[in-house]
């Protein structure tokens, strides 16, 4: 490809730079209500390769092979605190400040702040999805009685004996899987309470991302002008050559 439309590689990248950004914005907003649900970040870098410099095969999904070239450089979790959300329902909990639930997933431990927990046939305390839920020594935590009662530490008292200290987590290099969980190396929290008869909500705020959806788009169109404008103009200068 020559490089004369380099350009329009560059302005294809911004293009799929805003398509990014849009579905990001676009999922944060349908996932509003969602409890515990953190919202996601993109970021994004420049790759550069030096002025005059042919590039072969130039392909705007690689972009090691363009000059300038706007790039996702990843997409990440915000971390920040979700409002507490009143039910009094005892299984519902949700965390204040730092760390996550521990719960076994059908391919090993996950983690998670949305805390709507529920007690199976056998007496386990599971997540919505039937996950058990962990004490601090990642074993399942079983309830056996009919009052429960978990203090802002975490600690489980049923019919007033103490059962067991709910796993909670801090993660390093975390992952998020979907729209609940997450992985990371785990390390045990202490800055956090514990809050019996609440969930935690989301962290959107529609608002804002409404407003990123907005600009996404309207960059979006701006790019595919400018493409539209500057395949024109090579056009006519190929047509003069």
């Amino acid at each position: 490809m020559a490089t004369d439309y380099q350009t329009i590689y560059i302005l294809g990248g911004g293009m799929l730079l805003q398509e990014r950004k849009l579905d990001v914005s676009t999922n944060n907003m349908a996932n509003v209500n969602t409890p515990a649900f953190k919202k996601d970040y993109l970021t994004a870098v420049s790759y550069y390769v030096p002025n005059g410099q042919k590039v072969q095969n130039t392909n705007p999904f690689e972009p090691s092979n363009n000059y300038v070239y706007p790039i996702v450089n990843e997409v990440i979790p915000v971390l920040s605190q979700g409002a507490l959300v009143k039910t009094e329902n005892p299984l519902d909990l949700a965390i204040e400040g730092e760390g996550f639930f521990a719960v076994r997933g059908p391919n090993g431990i996950l983690y998670t702040r949305k805390g709507i927990f529920r007690i199976n046939e056998e007496g386990f305390l599971t997540t919505e999805e039937g996950y058990q839920v962990l004490d601090e020594n990642l074993n399942p935590i079983q309830i056996q009685g009919q009052n429960v009662k978990i203090t802002k530490d975490g600690t489980i008292f049923v019919d007033e004996n103490p059962v067991g200290r709910l796993g909670i987590f801090n993660l390093q290099n975390i992952q998020k899987l979907g729209e609940d969980f997450f992985q990371g190396n785990p390390t045990p929290a202490t800055d956090y309470r514990v809050y019996q008869g609440f969930y935690e909500a989301s962290n959107v705020n529609a608002v804002k991302e409404m407003v990123k959806v907005i600009e996404a788009v309207s960059a979006h169109e701006i790019f595919s002008k400018l493409i539209q404008m500057t395949d024109e103009v090579q056009g006519k200068w190929n047509q003069s050559v």
